[in-house]
């Protein structure tokens, strides 16, 4: 279980970015001399500028909707035709065990066995239908109640509170979660949860701890599915379909030699001029 220092991390991880324009000169200079270009987290795959309203993905064919219609690509997205057979796909690599839900209850069944309901897990309501398994923690299972509750079940079998959504702010209210995912096979321990106001948000840890994972995406994430033959991560979105390729997360910069000690002098140089101007107003305002 995470702990309450971890759910402060979670709430934190919510919290618009700072504009560069506002950023602390002592932090500016303890920025990296040299940047280095990454390849981009999300990127976008197709429909740019529409609103896709789901994603499905069975045997390396990938189907979009649109308001236009249903489209298929059988390439990875590069190329889309329209889609005939309408309906549900179902993924060919079935998980050995089976997590659904029916009516608000949550069931499991072994490969070949009748699913039951999972004696410990919560009523999530009879509209609830978001559920995702990692492949790579047997057992692990994050789920969503009617009430945009997140629960997590862990590998004890123990369900818990994953996660609740803060308000956006303002007058826009708590953003929906639309959808959720993880990989089919064991490539990756991450959950990924989509959401109607705050982009993506990942888990490594089976949906213990939660952050942002949005950069180059809209906020406004419709669907989400997984190709583990691609090693791939589908996002529907309101401005258009866009694909995450399995990476991990970019390293912090490190600082060698004479250039730490150069930012760690200019960042003490700028907190002594910041102390001094501040002594010098106070002096001025001071009787």
């Amino acid at each position: 279980m995470a702990t309450e220092r971890n759910h402060a991390a979670r709430l934190l991880a919510l919290l618009p970015a700072a504009p560069l324009t506002v950023l602390p000169a002592a932090l500016l200079l303890a920025l990296p001399a040299t940047a280095h270009a990454a390849q981009p987290w999300w990127q976008p795959l197709a429909f740019a500028g529409q609103r896709v309203t789901s994603v499905e993905v069975d045997s390396g064919t990938l189907v979009a909707a649109t308001a236009a219609g249903e489209y298929m690509s059988r390439d990875g997205g590069h190329s889309f035709q329209p889609h005939i057979l309408k309906g549900p796909l179902n993924p060919s690599a079935e998980p050995k065990t089976l997590w659904e839900i029916r009516n608000g209850t949550v069931f499991t069944a072994q490969t070949g066995q009748s699913p039951a309901p999972d004696p410990r897990a919560p009523f999530l309501g009879d509209s609830a239908h978001l559920i995702a398994a990692p492949a790579a923690l047997p057992g692990v299972v994050v789920t969503v109640g009617r009430d945009n509750h997140v629960w997590r079940r862990d590998q004890s079998g123990r369900w818990a509170t994953s996660f609740i959504l803060l308000p956006a702010g303002g007058l826009s209210g708590t953003p929906q979660v639309t959808s959720l995912a993880a990989f089919t096979q064991p490539l990756s321990a991450a959950v990924y949860m989509g959401t109607d106001g705050y982009g993506v948000l990942i888990s490594q840890d089976g949906g213990d701890d939660w952050i942002r994972a949005d950069p180059g995406l809209p906020e406004h994430v419709l669907a989400l599915a997984t190709d583990s033959s691609a090693r791939a991560l589908y996002a529907a979105t309101d401005q258009g379909l866009f694909v995450h390729h399995l990476q991990a997360f970019p390293a912090p910069p490190v600082y060698h030699d004479a250039s730490l000690y150069l930012r760690w002098l200019g960042i003490a140089l700028v907190a002594l001029l910041a102390t001094a101007a501040a002594l010098l107003g106070l002096r001025r305002t001071l009787p």
